[in-house]
């Protein structure tokens, strides 16, 4: 009788422990999901926050790389430092780069407060 005790414990110890490790595994599986769909959210923020800030006279900054902002005669009275970082759902973004494809479409990079890197196609409102 011992003998069949024992084997019948140790069998439901490895099913328990079968169904911790599926439940561990399965909520590791939604964190990730939260996590990714919070990162896209946050993107989407900052594609649309990119884009208001980008109306008006900072505009004909978005014909220009980045690395051309700064001094450019071709956008006077812009102010490049409204459209180089922000803050979003309580992540601060910094731009890495901005690279215009033609003139209503561009890839926007940029790096979170956290050291993430995102890149972003972007297609601009008219």
């Amino acid at each position: 009788m011992l003998p069949l005790a024992l084997t019948a414990s140790g069998v439901l110890l490895l099913s328990s422990l079968s169904l911790q490790t599926l439940v561990l595994h399965a909520r590791q599986r939604s964190s990730q999901a939260l996590a990714t769909a919070k990162t896209r959210d946050a993107e989407r923020s900052v594609a649309m926050a990119f884009q208001q800030h980008a109306a008006g006279v900072h505009a004909c900054l978005l014909v220009l790389p980045s690395s051309e902002w700064e001094g450019s005669k071709r956008c006077p009275g812009a102010n490049p430092a409204a459209l180089q970082s922000g803050r979003v759902a309580e992540r601060d973004w910094q731009l890495l780069q901005w690279q215009p494809h033609g003139v209503m479409a561009g890839t926007l990079q940029l790096r979170w407060s956290d050291g993430h890197q995102s890149r972003l196609d972007l297609e601009l409102l008219p």
